[in-house]
């Protein structure tokens, strides 16, 4: 499976469970990284919203690969670190980066650098008026895996906790109470 053919594919209508059932195929045709060029670098020559379309949903079937099979995503994951991960653009890339790089920190210890750009991209996704609540959280997430990696993050966490406490939605709430009580 080439890149042109993942893009192709994205492209298409997508029925039930798009994004398990393209992870699927990506896996099974050992195409895992031209799926990563997509989703890290869509197609330029693209209209602008068919790109869009299919940058999210190679993010998203990115996620879902990460999630089924975090072993193929793993050749990967210095690059997504080093690089991809802070040059997501797009609110629904970046959600689904989050949610593979809060779990990736797990697993993968990336360099002090990364981390440091790692953080400073969370961060301004959470400080970003326009990011919706799910990105936020995801933010939220990777920054409280970058605390004892990052000194800033360490040592702003409390203030990061208060200021976005306030006016908070019921999802940020929610995650602020999971994280608190996690921290005590």
């Amino acid at each position: 499976m080439t890149r042109d053919e993942v893009v192709r594919m994205l492209s298409e209508r997508v029925g039930g469970d798009f994004a398990g059932e393209m992870a699927r195929r990506v896996v099974e045709a050992d195409a895992v990284a031209a799926l990563y060029a997509v989703a890290t670098d869509p197609a330029a020559a693209l209209p602008r919203p068919l790109r869009e379309k299919v940058a999210f949903r190679s993010a998203y079937v990115l996620e879902r690969l990460y999630f089924r099979c975090p072993e193929r995503f793993m050749p990967h994951a210095e690059r997504f670190c080093e690089r991809d991960f802070a040059a997501a653009s797009g609110m629904g890339v970046r959600r689904c980066f989050g949610k593979v790089m809060a779990d990736l920190l797990r697993r993968f210890r990336p360099s002090d650098e990364a981390a440091e750009r790692i953080a400073e991209a969370a961060a301004e996704w959470l400080a970003d008026l326009s990011s919706p609540v799910a990105v936020k959280v995801r933010a939220f997430e990777v920054l409280e895996r970058c605390r004892d990696r990052v000194a800033w993050v360490d040592g702003a966490w409390s203030d990061l906790l208060d200021l976005f406490a306030r006016n908070a939605t019921p999802g940020i709430t929610c995650r602020l109470r999971r994280l608190q009580e996690k921290n005590c």
